[in-house]
């Protein structure tokens, strides 16, 4: 595409690479988006006509049209092309990427959620395009999906996505360059492949490549389709966009003027733009209604129905249903024109448009990523439903339709991505907010339009044309039994789904569930007569059998994707077969136990088996004694063996995962058979079990709800049966028993201690017994000898933790992965602040802030930020933070003199070497690092956000200056976000503000004043503001005038590539002003005027500087606008004083007018900018809405070199509220509001008094005076009472008396003649309550 041009791509320094063209074609997976796509290339105008009438059509967007409408933009209004339409979601899309670029992990994902056909893919594609020269943008492609097999593939599954491949190739273009050439990508993975785990593989692979990076590695943008209703509630994650089928008043505007750009531009073709104008109509129905009903319409509406036979009718048919029922689907042309050719072999060869007509308005073609054969589609999915419902009432149904092509693909060569579409359309059931579909959605409208009996057909035929898939015969298996009660067909077809692929277990469900929901029909009394004990166990028995035997093939068959057999669900354990046995249990139960109440006492084993056919009255009952006596002891060993450790060591990653009865079927189905101990076994493990504590996971699972005295009792059983039977597992249960009894603030009256616990650990260890090769034992290892932050002294700890950290993952692979691997483990104990076993938090604790935020009727807690804020302070309360460091992806943590592997909650957070924080929790596979923060060393502070009084000494109080300003003016140009945000050190010299910045290679912003640098190497560089007095002579003959800070800088080790200088000029007004502008260089040879290398939204650049004081200039004459900051300044005694200066963006002017303020003792109140730039020497008015003077009556905006002058307001009732306005002309430019709550909570400091020597006896002195003038001692009292200047016995006869004038006496009686430093101390607080009595004290002290 790009010709002779070598295609480029961005590098994190803003540089452009060559992509080697052989490379580019070597990542099949990736449709790259190179830097310089399509530039300097002539473009055929017929092409980007057609390429523009496509995509308006409802073909999906192509790179050219964001490149016609760049490339066009700034051509005379005649010539312009069309613009692409961004939704409003797209600066906020651009903002979460902006934040992931400066994201911890290497792989981060933003999630754009959307219904289809509302523009989600074109806003993740526009995006992509205006980002692709800051980062390596390309989008996930299948290069194998539209490719055909000889032969009778239709038979075969269809190819799999190489997800490993995929990954590998994202990689490679990562790497692409040299090592510090490299860049982030940008990579959009649109629906088609959300299901694939391709974040996990690119965190594998990064890991297996040792890559390090000091920004991320891969931006997953994933592009979301919903059929269904989106709850934002529901979704809940800050980091996703969600774009809707609806539009804002501000998009209709923006289509409406849009629409005239496409008259000019297209306007015989504007009639066809169905994709367009259904967007445009807010994708309201009636646009489509009134299409299909207009006189091309009823035309097509009339050819349907006396043509429902043609060929084209039957291909449009099939292309509507595929078009709604699966969005993003398509039908190759190649194969609709085989289609077309098979119907009417004897037909000639006109074109493919042609031979669809009437239909052809209706649908699109296109080709995409470089495919030869060309992609057919309906324009848009609102269009595809109308068109499916308006093909029924003209006589062409939805089964007749999906039959016809079934037929056809029975002789045919087929494309892999249809295979999947068909399957997903017959298949596939979607999850709605009440649950998952019972059947896909066109099986469940043609139940709805044309009778069950036609579902059948359809799902039957398929299942006959794609021999070898699995998924037909068991979606037609659960329609027979669940809407036709049919079992004996639901029977033969789950049979069917099993023998085509034997060893999948998940197949084999399907039969299980159909004897289970026999088994429900003969209990619910449909069957026509009374159901009978034998009835039920026959059923029963049938269900069983085939739940054991998919237990069997789920604990054989293999985790992974083969090729012999791809419908394996990788990575997830299927425990449909054990939950099912259990279900069949429990109904066995309760039905029984219904007939007659005396079975339940055969099924706890209470009772002989041999009294079963007495109980019922039926002899042949006897033949299922082996069957009954095996269910209770087959529900223990499946609850102990299995769902006991699977609920206490792991959770559902999603709740989706788990239906609410799972848990609750289980549990209730387990005391039901065992809430009657059982009579064999040894009486204390039989209280146990009753406890629920007999197991190691059982005693790990213990909550707040185990009251004390059965914690006690279950700790002290477990002594005694450890007492007698010392071996391996009893002592780990009493050595767990006794940790978890440590943890709670009541403890066992005898507790064991950490040293004695090692102790027992110890000995049982050096037995080397086999059995305590488990997890579990492993866990106890860790918990006991995990070093404290200092070295411990209780038993020599030579322990090597490190090998039983890798013996306890070896473990948990062997004997639990298989089983938890699609799950989230959970930590069991937490490390805390406390010492010895106190510092271990049981994973109760948490439980119940989890239980809390799940039962809380707050919507604001149940979003995922505000409960998340919830465990946050939980954990820092409660947990001790470590210390740690990653190393070749590696996370250690370093404990006393020790360091010891750890694994991170996501691989993705340890992706680079440095020191971390984290807290950290113990889970059945090992410590487990979560909350991973990388601790920046001293020099490097990145952090974002305000700059307080104690980071910078308080030169600039509660004031953004690096970050960008909001200005309406200039808000269309383009700026920089690769900047790395960093705060300087600050120091004080001499009265002199000194600025210190280090930093290591990179792209530097200093927060403070907005400077930026790049640096190739590690550099320190320190600055301070200058006036610019000295120097406005010099200005002024040159013509030139001021135009942001003037900064001193000094490098004091290394180097810079570029400096970026702030400015407050606003470019948005006119953007001639760049020509003007220069750098004022300051040297003690004199001065000079340089040139600017480029001019940006905010800042001047230079390349490879010199230092000294420098500051942006612009040509005097020019009528400047500036961005500006206006501050206000509070004072409060009995009336409010407020100062409000209005000044350009500077942030040595905001330096200068804090330090005045702050010797007033005035309050800077934050209220926000002016919106747009003003116009420098502008005079403005200020206008309150409450009685006040303000004076001057009018200031002009102007740069004072010193500090700029102000309004002074003095406010009569300061108990209000209030607002402001600055008013230019006739014009208001700012408005803010005062509120008296704010102003109420905000502590004033008061000027120093003036510094006297106070005479011996000054207080006393003044006794009098202080005696009838003092009305608040009180108050002073409370000051001095808390700095302990008087006792609480002084401090309560001063509150005892009965006036102010005795609660003064009491007062100067307790610090009268008690020494200089006390009469100080009243002073002080005097002067804090009552300044102008202790001055006019001194003043007259002074005079006399």
């Amino acid at each position: 595409m790009i010709g002779e041009i070598t295609p480029t791509l961005p590098t994190a320094e803003g540089e452009l690479i060559p992509l080697d063209s052989e490379l580019r074609d070597s990542l099949s997976f990736l449709d790259i988006l190179c830097a310089n796509e399509f530039e300097g290339e002539q473009i055929d105008p017929d092409v980007s006509s057609k390429t523009e009438c496509d995509f308006y059509k409802g073909a999906p967007p192509k790179w050219m049209n964001f490149h016609l409408a760049d490339e066009r933009a700034a051509a005379p209004a005649g010539e312009k092309a069309v613009s692409v339409f961004k939704r409003d979601g797209y600066e906020k899309l651009r903002e979460l990427i902006r934040l992931k670029q400066q994201g911890s992990w290497s792989v981060n994902t933003v999630r754009l959620m959307h219904h289809p056909g509302c523009g989600g893919t074109t806003l993740a594609m526009q995006v992509l395009w205006d980002l692709r020269k800051e980062l390596r943008c390309a989008v996930l492609v299948d290069p194998f999906t539209d490719k055909k097999d000889v032969g009778k593939p239709v038979q075969k599954q269809p190819l799999l996505f190489d997800i490993k491949a995929a990954a590998v190739q994202v990689i490679t273009l990562f790497t692409v360059g040299d090592p510090d050439k490299r860049n982030t990508v940008l990579l959009l993975q649109d629906n088609e492949h959300l299901n694939d785990p391709l974040q996990d593989c690119l965190v594998r692979e990064i890991r297996e490549q040792k890559l390090s990076a000091t920004f991320p590695v891969v931006i997953l943008l994933q592009c979301i389709r919903l059929v269904d209703t989106i709850d934002e509630e529901k979704i809940g994650r800050k980091l996703d966009l969600i774009l809707k089928s609806s539009l804002s008043e501000k998009e209709k505007t923006s289509l409406v003027c849009k629409e005239q750009q496409l008259l000019r531009q297209h306007r015989d073709e504007l009639r066809r733009f169905h994709s367009f104008k259904i967007m445009q109509h807010d994708f309201h129905e009636e646009y489509v209604i009134k299409t299909l009903f207009c006189a091309e319409g009823k035309e097509i509406t009339k050819y349907v129905q006396l043509n429902r036979a043609s060929c084209n009718t039957k291909l449009f048919a099939f292309l509507t249903l595929v078009s709604s029922y699966v969005p993003g689907s398509y039908l190759l042309q190649s194969q609709c024109e085989a289609f077309l050719s098979h119907q009417d072999p004897f037909a000639k060869n006109p074109s493919f448009e042609k031979r669809m007509e009437p239909f052809s308005d209706l649908i699109v073609t296109f080709s995409r990523h470089g495919s030869d054969d060309k992609r057919v589609c309906v324009a848009h999915p609102v269009l595809a439903r109308h068109c499916v419902q308006l093909l029924t009432a003209a006589g062409v149904s939805r089964s007749s339709a999906t039959l016809e092509f079934l037929q056809y693909l029975c002789r045919q060569e087929i494309q892999s991505s249809l295979l999947l579409f068909f399957k997903e359309m017959l298949t596939k059931r979607e999850m709605t907010p009440k649950g998952k579909e019972m059947f896909s959605r066109l099986t469940i409208d043609i139940e709805k339009h044309e009778g069950i009996c036609k579902c059948a057909n359809v799902l039957k035929t398929a299942s006959e044309t794609f021999k070898h898939d699995p998924f037909y015969p068991q979606a037609l298996a659960r329609l027979y039994y669940i809407k036709l009660s049919d079992y004996t067909r639901a029977e033969i077809w789950a049979e069917k789904a099993k023998e085509r692929v034997p060893t999948n277990s998940f197949i084999a469900d399907t039969l299980g569930q159909v004897h289970k929901n026999h088994l429900y029909k003969q209990l619910s009394g449909k069957s026509g007569r009374p159901t009978t004990a034998r009835d039920i166990l026959f059923w029963a028995e049938k269900a069983i059998k085939a739940f054991k035997q998919e237990e069997e093939l789920a604990e054989v068959e293999s985790m992974t994707h083969t090729e012999d057999n791809p419908t394996k669900m990788s990575n997830t354990f299927n425990n449909r077969g054990i939950f099912g046995y259990l279900q069949v249990a429990n109904i066995v139960y309760y039905s029984l136990t219904k007939l007659n109440p005396k079975c339940r006492k055969i099924l706890t084993h209470e009772m002989s088996t041999e009294h079963l056919s007495s109980l019922f009255h039926d002899k042949k009952l006897m033949e299922y004694k082996t069957f009954i006596t095996s269910l209770r002891l087959e529900v223990e060993n499946k609850f102990y063996r299995f769902f006991e450790s699977y609920f206490t060591y792991s959770e559902p990653r999603n709740q989706k995962d788990q239906t609410s009865y799972f848990q609750r079927d289980i549990v209730d189905c387990f005391f039901n058979y065992t809430r009657t101990p059982s009579q064999k076994g040894d009486l204390l493990l039989r209280i146990l079990k009753d406890k629920m504590a007999s197991t190691f996971p059982g005693i790990s699972s213990l909550d707040k709800n185990t009251s004390e005295s059965d914690l006690n009792l279950i700790t002290g059983l477990w002594k005694v049966i450890h007492k007698e039977r010392p071996d391996d597992i009893n002592t780990a249960c009493y050595i767990l028993a006794n940790i978890i009894q440590n943890c709670r603030p009541v403890v066992y009256h005898e507790p064991m201690t950490l040293p004695q616990l090692k102790a027992l650990l110890l000995k049982v260890m050096e037995e080397e017994n086999t059995k305590l090769w488990t997890p579990e034992f492993y866990l106890l290892v860790l918990l006991l000898f995990w070093p404290g932050e200092t070295k411990e002294e209780d038993i020599p700890n030579s322990i090597d933790l490190n090998k039983y950290v890798e013996c306890m993952k070896q473990a948990f692979e062997n004997k639990y992965k298989k089983y938890l691997q699609s799950r989230e483990l959970v930590p069991l104990f937490y490390l805390g602040k406390g010492s010895g076993l106190r510092r271990l938090v049981h994973r109760s604790n948490m439980d119940v802030i989890c239980e809390q935020l799940q039962n809380s009727n707050s919507r604001r807690l149940k979003k995922t930020y505000g409960s998340a804020k919830i465990k946050e302070n939980w954990f820092r309360d409660h947990l001790l933070r470590v210390n740690g460091v990653v190393e070749d992806h590696k996370a250690f943590a370093c404990m006393a003199d020790k360091k010891i592997e750890i694994y991170p909650q996501k691989q993705a957070s340890v992706w680079k070497d440095g020191k971390i924080l984290f807290y950290l929790g113990f889970n059945i596979s090992g410590p487990m690092a979560f909350d991973i923060k990388y601790v920046q060393d001293k020099h490097t502070s990145g952090s974002m956000g305000f700059h307080t009084k104690e980071s910078c000494n308080g030169a600039i109080e509660n004031y953004i200056v690096g970050s960008p300003k909001a200005c309406t003016t200039c808000d269309k140009m383009n700026k920089s976000t690769h900047w790395l945000s960093i705060e300087p050190s600050v120091s004080n010299t001499e009265g002199v503000t000194i600025y210190r910045h280090i930093t290591p290679k990179g792209r530097h912003e200093c927060q403070l004043s907005g400077l930026r640098w790049m640096c190739k190497s590690d550099v320190i560089l320190k600055y301070q503001f200058r006036n610019w007095e000295p120097y406005t002579g010099f200005l002024g003959g040159m013509q030139y005038t001021q135009c942001g800070p003037l900064l001193d800088i000094t490098v004091e080790l290394g180097e810079l590539e570029e400096v970026h200088l702030p400015h407050f000029a606003c470019l948005g007004a006119d953007l001639s002003l760049q020509e003007g502008m220069r750098i004022l260089h300051v040297e003690d040879s004199g001065m000079s005027v340089e040139k600017v290398h480029e001019v940006t939204r905010f800042h001047a650049k230079l390349f490879h500087p010199t230092f000294s004081p420098k500051g942006v200039l612009l040509r005097s004459g020019f009528p400047l606008k500036v961005h500006c900051d206006l501050m206000v300044y509070l004072s409060k005694n009995q009336h409010l004083s407020l100062r409000t200066y209005l000044i350009p963006s500077d942030p040595s002017l905001v330096e200068a007018v804090e330090k005045q303020e702050r010797q007033f003792g005035f309050k800077r109140h934050l209220v926000p900018r002016p919106e747009r730039s003003l116009k420098i020497k502008s005079w403005f008015r200020l206008k309150t809405t409450c009685l006040a003077s303000i004076d001057p009556e009018k200031i002009q905006l102007r740069y004072n070199n010193t500090t700029p002058s102000f309004f002074r307001v003095f406010v009569e009732n300061p108990n209000i509220d209030f607002g402001m306005e600055l008013i230019c002309g006739n014009n208001t430019v700012w408005k803010a509001a005062i509120r008296e709550a704010e102003i109420k909570d905000t502590v004033f400091s008061k000027a120093p008094a003036p510094p006297v020597v106070l005479p011996g006896g000054f207080v006393e002195k003044h006794r009098p005076d202080l005696i009838q003038r003092v009305s608040n001692a009180l108050s002073i009292a409370d000051d001095l009472l808390s700095q302990g200047i008087i006792i609480q016995e002084a401090y309560s006869k001063v509150k005892a008396a009965n006036t102010s004038e005795n609660q003064m006496r009491e007062l100067l009686d307790a610090v009268i003649l008690k020494g200089l430093k006390v009469e100080i101390a009243f002073l002080n607080a005097l002067y804090k309550y009552n300044a102008s009595l202790v001055e006019d004290m001194i003043n007259g002290s002074s005079s006399s």
